[in-house]
């Protein structure tokens, strides 16, 4: 018997690599005789240049940048074989790196990233990856058009990577549908719709680019677009980690599949990690399970693509120690252990 198994993280509380191995070692514990094949996985978030570090190896390259709010920080990004540049944009304009107001909504810019940029092809990057999710930033992607203002980077292959399909204006652009979480009011927001408006409105006219018929352009706080402006092509993060993590070809022998993340709801299909993995599995044949640390009553399309899913929680419990790390993994391995010994059951009693 063979499982995959490969969860995103429980954000604010367990990695990817820490949860899957959690899983590893509880599924061994009681069957040792099971393979078991793990995947650090991400969907363009917080997480993925860990995971395809992980996967594809590579070093990291440290540069001097900005982050966010203009403040001197050193970012890395990675570098595979001389040719890949792979970047995370939470890296340098992560929401992490600032307690969201109205005045960083308003300050935060995506200039630090061009940076990264500029060193890739320094040093003769032919493609550069962008994973687009977990920013700060509100500013349209137009303070990385100002870093590489003037470069080329036409024999760049260029993608950005988004869990999202929201266009750059509107009341799904990037200010009304995101803005608020990141610290703007009513007021703010309209005027940075607005904003967005115009640009776009002027890009259609000066380059016949029209970023509101480009799913994901309003990504990243309008990240997306600067992609797009570049010369590049946005995918579905999890589709193209998956890819180069050749998780497809693991699966297709597999017996079972297990995933998850820290919430699950009725968002989780439209691109997250559990709802990537099960589609694989589909494809194959091959059922999957989600692990999570909350499930919504509403899981939509999931409930389709998913054999069961399960909240690990076995007690009530306040958020802060739902989210704790020793709680967490001591939870997962538990829950597990007895879907491992119920699916073995029901195997060997067809």
């Amino acid at each position: 018997m063979k499982v995959v198994v490969a969860i995103d993280s429980f954000k604010g509380s367990v990695t990817s690599a820490e949860l899957n191995q959690a899983v590893k070692t509880a599924i061994l514990s009681f069957s040792p005789e099971i393979k078991v094949e793990t995947f650090e996985i991400a969907d363009g978030g917080e997480g993925s240049l860990s995971a395809v570090k992980t996967g594809l190896g590579g070093h990291y390259i440290n540069v001097e940048t900005v982050d966010l709010l203009q403040r001197p920080l050193q970012a890395s990004y990675l570098l595979i074989d001389g040719e890949l540049a792979f970047i995370e944009a939470a890296e340098v304009v992560g929401i992490d790196k600032v307690i969201p107001s109205e005045e960083t909504v308003q300050k935060a810019t995506t200039f630090g990233l061009g940076a990264l940029f500029l060193d890739a092809k320094k040093r003769g990057a032919t493609e550069i990856i962008l994973s687009l999710g977990g920013t700060g930033s509100s500013d349209g992607g137009l303070g990385l058009l100002k870093a590489l203002e003037g470069e080329d980077f036409s024999d760049i292959k260029i993608t950005g990577l988004a869990d999202v399909t929201n266009v750059y204006a509107g009341p799904k652009g990037y200010a009304k549908f995101f803005g608020r979480q990141k610290g703007g009011n009513s007021e703010i927001l309209e005027a940075q719709d607005l904003a967005a408006q115009n640009f776009a409105q002027k890009i259609k006219q000066e380059r016949n680019i029209n970023l509101q018929e480009i799913p994901g352009t309003g990504a990243a706080g309008g990240l997306g677009a600067a992609i797009i402006l570049l010369g590049g092509r946005l995918e579905s993060g999890f589709s193209k980690i998956a890819q180069l993590l050749k998780i497809e070809d693991s699966i297709k022998n597999a017996d079972l599949i297990i995933t998850g993340e820290g919430r699950m709801d009725f968002q989780t299909a439209k691109g997250k990690v559990p709802f990537g993995m099960a589609k694989l599995g589909e494809k194959y044949n091959v059922p999957t399970l989600a692990f999570c640390g909350a499930l919504a009553d509403e899981l939509g399309e999931m409930n389709r693509v998913l054999l069961a899913s399960y909240s690990i929680q076995r007690a009530v419990l306040s958020l802060e120690e739902a989210m704790d790390k020793e709680v967490t993994l001591k939870n997962i391995k538990a829950l597990t252990e007895n879907v491992i010994k119920t699916w073995l059951y029901c195997d060997r009693n067809k």
